[in-house]
């Protein structure tokens, strides 16, 4: 029989840890020091903790999710076509501002020119 954990059991007695897996990077919960569960929505993976290559006790409270970052949103003054793609006039696109992106962002503001999408 599978054993399956409900998403309250994980919040109250889940240990935050991260894992190499048959292969595969995971990030989950350890359960009675027997299991790992990877858990992702209505699909759950338990996994035997004595199966993993490496295991890593975390806190992932002060992780940095997408929500939490800088976002821009940009709209172009004219049409734009690339091969893969095309921008109208007027449309508005927007991304979170990773680092790598950062120059462009401050290029944007200032309305001077910036590479976009190798262009």
């Amino acid at each position: 029989m599978n054993t399956q954990y409900t998403v309250a059991q994980i919040e109250a007695n889940g240990v935050q840890a991260s894992g190499t897996f048959y292969g595969t990077h995971r990030q989950g919960w350890i359960m009675d020091m027997v299991h790992f569960v990877d858990y992702a929505g209505y699909a759950q993976l338990v996994i035997p903790v004595e199966e993993a290559t490496d295991l890593v006790l975390g806190d992932w409270s002060q992780r940095t999710t997408e929500i939490d970052m800088l976002h821009a949103v940009i709209q172009f003054n004219r049409g734009v076509q690339f091969p893969r793609f095309a921008m109208k006039q007027g449309e508005k696109w927007g991304f979170v501002v990773f680092r790598k992106w950062a120059d462009a962002v401050k290029a944007i503001q200032a309305g001077e020119r910036f590479a976009f999408a190798g262009g």
